[in-house]
């Protein structure tokens, strides 16, 4: 295997990742599908500037999180760089918006490794039960799985 390719862990990492993200976007869906009014409408004539959130983690678990930004990429940005500056590792990002939440959980391995997991929904419980279902669905975690974090775009 060439050194810069990811390794089998790092794969299965980005792989929830990846699962995380199109949960969070699949809420948002949900809630327009479901014909819920959204808390953050517009007021007649005002357009509020939308909100987002993002959460930077690494794979032991450390991580850094922000909301109420006026942009996704300010959001990543800043977790991005307050991670990078915990020098625990490669920091993962995933940004949302406003009416979205995300959750972190990690468990330790027999080998003493912290492996971390990150799940989302549209409220904070569905965010951490997506994470500890992710985490806990390892069979290393052997059901040992803590939420580290929950945060939403919006600050809740």
């Amino acid at each position: 295997m060439p050194s810069n390719a990811p390794s089998p862990r790092h794969r299965a990492f980005l792989r929830s990742l990846a699962r995380a993200v199109l949960l969070m976007a699949g809420a948002a869906l949900l809630v327009q599908a479901r014909g819920q009014e959204s808390p953050f409408a517009p007021q007649q004539g005002t357009a509020p500037a939308p909100e987002y959130g993002a959460i930077a983690f690494t794979a032991d678990g450390s991580f850094s999180a922000v909301w109420e930004r006026t942009s996704k990429s300010e959001a990543e940005a800043q977790v991005l760089g307050d991670c990078a500056k915990l020098k625990r590792g490669e920091c993962q990002v995933v940004g949302f918006r406003q009416e979205l939440c995300a959750a972190i959980a990690s468990f330790r391995t027999a080998k003493d490794l912290k492996v971390t997991y990150a799940g989302g929904g549209v409220t904070k419980a569905d965010a951490k039960r997506a994470a500890l279902e992710r985490c806990n669905g390892d069979d290393r975690a052997r059901r040992t799985c803590q939420i580290r974090t929950v945060v939403c775009g919006d600050g809740r």
